[in-house]
């Protein structure tokens, strides 16, 4: 009944602090207590234990009166706002580059596949068939990813280690997330190059030639 003396090292202010000894002392004897805190475990749901703890404590004592209550998942969800709100921010902005990345490869794409029109209609006119045509666009778009892929992912490492204090449980080098921009990158290029793509496809070998 009364939880006064040493007890198991633990986190007490927040889950970023370190684990410290740790030991209860009787609320008589510390001066500069103000209030008391407890903690209720119970297999109630949090509304109706919350109600059950309210009546108890008036028939102990009218008087007493609840500062607030929280449930430890809400503790937790406080303590961590922080970095869940600058996560929220990278993954907004993060997003946002991908499109604006989306849009420059198709418009950085489309405008070489223009000036390639003559190429494009020599080599059809000499054979070349449509589906070569159409590798022959992804390959060049396939060089830009996989060069700025390899000078994308050393930085996204050292941008992460530097980033470390502003992380909690979660490594600076994460594999799986790393493997998995490099899937949606692949996934974006693909797509804004599927356009200029089939227009070179398209393209009429008489039509190209003509081109100036």
């Amino acid at each position: 009944m009364q939880i006064v003396g040493v007890v198991t090292d633990s986190k007490h202010r927040n889950v970023r602090e370190g684990v410290i000894p740790m030991f209860y002392s009787p609320f008589a004897q510390d001066p500069e207590a103000t209030g008391l805190q407890f903690y209720v475990r119970t297999t109630q749901s949090p509304e109706l234990a919350e109600n059950t703890v309210r009546v108890a404590l008036r028939g102990l004592d009218s008087k007493l009166v609840i500062d607030s209550m929280k449930t430890m998942d809400e503790q937790i969800d406080a303590s961590v706002s922080n970095e869940r709100m600058i996560a929220l921010l990278a993954v907004s902005f993060a997003l946002v580059a991908l499109l604006t990345t989306a849009v420059g490869l198709y418009g950085v794409l489309a405008y070489a596949t223009t000036q390639r029109t003559r190429e494009i209609g020599i080599r059809m006119a000499l054979g070349a068939q449509r589906w070569g045509v159409v590798r022959l666009v992804l390959q060049d778009m396939a060089k830009v990813a996989l060069i700025g892929t390899a000078v994308a992912l050393p930085v996204a490492v050292l941008m992460a280690r530097w980033l470390r204090s502003q992380l909690f449980e979660v490594q600076p080098f994460d594999p799986s997330t790393l493997i998995g921009c490099v899937v949606v990158t692949a996934v974006m290029v693909a797509a804004a190059a599927a356009l200029p793509a089939r227009r070179a496809a398209s393209v009429e070998p008489t039509q190209a030639l003509r081109t100036e």
